[in-house]
């Protein structure tokens, strides 16, 4: 592993850390944020079951985000940790920062400076998410081995040729 993979992916996951202890031990401000887009959330098609508990999805959420930071940040499953951080990361930036709600020009300016820094994070998250570490994909190494058995049979048979032996 590398210098930057080091300290790029616990800074990465530093802050879905800390928010999501935050979101398990004290729910409360994290669940007026949902109840404030609650209402546009079910104009947009989101089944209310999945609003009806705010306290509990706010728990749920935190300790998802708390175990994928974890994982990101020591390198355990680093590729699916930045995969579920990513897919946690939309949802939580919606919540965070509602455009659509800002009463004022500086407060939709914060929430659009908000909604920006949460899609660059989400962009770092994928690339985290899709990072092999120089390593070649599960489709290269398949279609490689393939290659690589056409021409040793290629060669064995070329070697019977020459030599007059018969097939095995």
């Amino acid at each position: 592993m590398n210098l930057l993979r080091v300290l790029v992916r616990p800074a990465l996951a530093a802050p879905f850390i800390t928010d999501g202890i935050d979101a398990v031990a004290r729910p409360r401000r994290h669940m007026e944020k949902l109840e404030k887009v609650t209402p546009t959330l079910e104009r947009a098609g989101v089944p209310p079951l999945l609003t009806s508990d705010a306290r509990l999805l706010t728990r749920v959420s935190g300790a998802v985000s708390v175990l994928a930071g974890l994982g990101l940040a020591t390198g355990r499953a680093p590729r699916t940790s930045a995969a579920v951080l990513a897919a946690l990361n939309i949802p939580l930036t919606l919540v965070n920062y509602p455009v659509w709600t800002a009463a004022d020009k500086e407060s939709r300016k914060r929430s659009v400076s908000g909604l920006l820094r949460g899609a660059a994070v989400g962009g770092g998250l994928l690339l985290a998410a899709v990072d092999r570490q120089g390593r070649p994909s599960l489709a290269w190494r398949v279609r490689n081995s393939r290659q690589q058995r056409k021409a040793i049979e290629a060669a064995h048979l070329a070697v019977r040729e020459r030599y007059g032996v018969a097939p095995a």
